[in-house]
């Protein structure tokens, strides 16, 4: 497990922040720890920092509500059509990009912890 607590700065509701984790493996979960101030307007989107493949693991929008996740990618067949009720863990080989909009400013406004597992 790895963890990131982002500090927020900026005016009331509009204030922003990131940082960055770095893994090697599957996400197994993630869970978001709001400060206990932070407004429920908070968005948190956590991504791949670099392409590729790009594109967000997990966004919360309008949340300040402690909450654990286990977000999935949808799998593709060959010819890149979905592939109903099919999903498979994102796998990570480097820096994951945490960021938090629409807060408050203050320090540690949302710490994220990423459980992951090497196969």
């Amino acid at each position: 497990m790895e963890s990131a607590a982002i500090t927020t700065t900026g005016n009331a509701g509009l204030a922003s922040g990131s940082g960055s984790i770095v893994l090697e493996g599957d996400v197994e979960w993630i869970y978001i720890d709001y400060h206990a101030s932070a407004p429920a307007t908070t968005d948190v989107t956590i991504a791949y920092s670099s392409t590729p493949p790009g594109g967000n693991i997990l966004a919360v929008s309008n949340s300040a509500t402690d909450a654990l996740y286990f977000p999935r990618a949808t799998c593709v067949n060959n010819a890149a059509s979905a592939i109903t009720n099919s999903f498979t863990k994102f796998p990570v080989w480097g820096p994951v990009s945490i960021s938090v909009a629409q807060c408050d400013a203050l320090a540690s406004a949302v710490t994220v912890y990423i459980g992951y597992s090497r196969d």
